[in-house]
This record gives C-alpha cells, structure tokens and sequence, in this order.
C-alpha cells in the first residue's frame, strides 16, 4: 500500500501542474477530463477500433484533383529533384522520386517554359546593332588601310636599301579577318555602307616595286566582291572599277581572276548603259544576203584582177590588198613554199534574214518521240488538257 500511495502522489502532483499551465487557455473542463482519463488504470481502457474513412464517387474529386494541379513550380521543382514535399492533405509526397513522374513534372516544366512568349526585339536594340556592326566596319577599314601602308613602307625601304630580308606581310597576316568578315551575308549592307571597297581596292592595287598582291589576297578578295551586291554608287564612292579594268589588261593576272574580272565589269556596266541580262532582249543587226549577187560580184571581181600586170617589187599581199603577211609567210612565198594559215578570229557584226518558211503538215515526225502521236493513250490525254484549258 505504501509504494501504491507512493505512486499516485506523484501523478496527482502532474496533474495539478498541468492543469496550472492548460487552464486559461483550454478550460477547466478539458483538464477535469485530462484528468479522469490519467486517473483511469491502463487495465480499465476499452481499445477502440479503427475507423476508416469512406471514399465516395462523387464530383469532389474532381476538385481535388484540380487543387492538386495548382502546386506551385517550386514544389514541382523540388519532386523532380526528389526532395519529399508535404501535399495539402499533409501527407508525405516521397514516392514521387520514380522515374515517370520525374520525367512527367520535367515535361509539365519544359511546357510551361516553352509556351512563354518571346521578348520582341525593341528598336533600341537594333540601333544598338546597327551601331555595333557601323563600329566593327570602320575598324577593320582602318587595320586594312594601315596594313597596306606597312606593306608599302617595307617595300620601299627595301628598294632603297637593296635588303631582300624585309618582306611584307602585314596584309597577309589579317587576311583570314578580312575574308571572315566580307563571306558574312548579313554584313553585305553595312560593309558596302562604310566604304570598305576603298580598303579592298587599296589591297588590289599594284605594289611599289611594279608586282601584284599575293594570289590568296587577290582569290579571296575576288570572291568576296563577286558575292557583295555592288551598286554604280559604291563604284563611285570606292574606285574599284578602274583596278578592275586594270586587272582585265594585265598580263601577270591568272586566267581564272582575269575572267572574273571581265565578268564583274560587264554586270556593273549593264545597269549603266540600260543593256538586260535576257537573252531574248538582245538586239541583233540583221542583214539580207543574195548569194545570187554575191557570185556575179566575185566573178567580176577576178576578172578584173586578171587583166591587171603584175608588179615585181609588189607582194601578193599587196596585190589582194589583205593584211600585211608574216616572215614565215614571206619566206615560204619567196621559195613557192606552201605555208600554214595563221590563226585569225572573224567577229560578225551583221546576222544574216532567216528564209525559212514553216510549213504546216500532217506529216509524222521521226526520232524520239514520234511513236507518241499514234498513241490513243496520249491522244486522250491531251484531249483532257485542252478542255481544262478552255474552261478556264
């Protein structure tokens, strides 16, 4: 009885400090109940079952789907990264680390990120470009312009001084930038704008000692100018049309430059003399020929050429009146020798009238495709295509 009493006292004593502590907040009556139910022996406690709440099929799921479709990104963001995050239900979301639905929330992500709408470019930003691409432009102009005067200072002290060692090669050395920038084709304007021509030109130009440029200097820039869409006022502004004349006269040119050359200026001179570019805009002097008229005049022709006497300090070119023949022609005249014709390249200005009439006839044609006009196949089908062409 002693250790019974021994242990009520101290759980009396509980009691009252709890119910010190819980009464202005809860109540006399909950501690009154507090304490009864720590009064009660554990013997005495009737266990309780477990109730389990009932899942209905009703509409109310549907609205807890949605307010569990309104999760915040942050707590999407911590799943996909497998952080367990508590749900509104309170209930722990660990299992959300599985691969599906981390691969479903990334999806959800990505989605949402997608779908934002793209920021416009403002105007500012484009006269910020534009100012940037103006600004890359001239520098480059002026590295051009200086390395070509470099160049030409170390040729001419070479000149004077007779020392082979000084070689020029500051052009060579910014020519891989100078490429890089004029193969950009949204820079086409911009360069064209800023007159880097006049620094192309300055490239091209023969060097003091009378040589040309480099071979990769003069391939690189020819293809650049070739792809740039020069117009006669940048022609103007750079010069460039004279070097190039010069380098369709030249001899030390390549063959293949020298081509390009003659290309570039007869595209730039088209615009300016109004000439097209179509063929079937050409303009060809025509001229009627009379075979018929022309043999009578031949025929008169050398039967006054037969009564002339012959001269003997006159030459049988002087006596046809042709050009002037070569040594080896004289030669080969003087000992009754046979001599190879010279090569000689006969330019026509005049073309002659077509005479041909055509003639409509029901003829079959021979050759490829002649079989096609007895085919009733194909004779249908052109029967088709001509009433679709009346209908409309």
């Amino acid at each position: 009885m002693d250790t019974t009493n021994k242990e009520v006292e101290p759980q009396q004593n509980s009691t009252e400090a709890v119910q010190e502590v819980v009464a202005p907040v809860v109540g006399n009556s909950t501690i009154d109940d507090a304490a009864a139910i720590d009064e009660t022996p554990v013997e005495n406690q009737q266990p309780t079952e477990r109730s389990r709440k009932h899942i209905s099929n009703s509409d109310n799921d549907d609205d807890n789907n949605d307010k569990n479709g309104e999760d915040s990104e942050e707590e999407q963001d911590q799943r996909i990264r497998g952080i367990s995050v508590p749900d509104s239900s309170g209930n722990d979301t660990s299992d959300f680390g599985s691969t599906a639905t981390k691969r479903q929330l990334l999806e959800e992500k990505l989605d949402r990120i997608l779908k934002k709408p793209k920021v416009r470019r403002t105007r500012r930003d484009e006269d910020d470009l534009e100012q940037y691409q103006d600004e890359k432009i001239l520098r480059l102009k002026d590295e051009m312009n200086i390395a070509a005067q470099l160049d030409i200072d170390t040729l001419n002290s070479r000149i004077d001084t007779g020392n082979d060692s000084l070689i020029a090669i500051q052009k060579v050395k910014l020519l891989p930038k100078v490429e890089l920038i004029l193969s950009k084709a949204n820079l086409a304007d911009t360069i064209l704008d800023n007159n880097l021509l006049q620094s192309v030109r300055i490239w091209l130009e023969p060097l003091p000692d009378g040589s040309l440029p480099s071979f990769e200097i003069q391939k690189s820039l020819f293809s650049a100018i070739n792809s740039l869409p020069i117009k006669t006022e940048h022609l103007k502004e750079s010069g460039l049309g004279r070097i190039m004349i010069f380098y369709t006269k030249s001899k030390h040119v390549e063959p293949q430059l020298a081509r390009m050359a003659e290309k570039l200026i007869a595209e730039w001179t088209r615009p300016i003399i109004g000439a097209s570019d179509n063929y079937r805009d050409k303009r060809i002097t025509q001229l009627s020929f009379d075979y018929d008229k022309l043999r009578k005049k031949s025929a008169l022709d050398s039967a006054i050429s037969g009564r002339k006497k012959k001269k003997p300090s006159s030459t049988p070119a002087q006596e046809s009146g042709s050009t002037p023949q070569s040594l080896y022609e004289q030669a080969a005249a003087r000992r009754g020798r046979a001599a190879a014709p010279a090569q000689t390249t006969t330019d026509y200005k005049f073309a002659p009238v077509s005479n041909v009439i055509p003639v409509n006839t029901n003829a079959r044609t021979t050759g490829v495709g002649s079989t096609l006009n007895n085919n009733e196949m194909y004779k249908k089908l052109n029967a088709s295509l001509n009433k679709n062409k009346t209908k409309r």
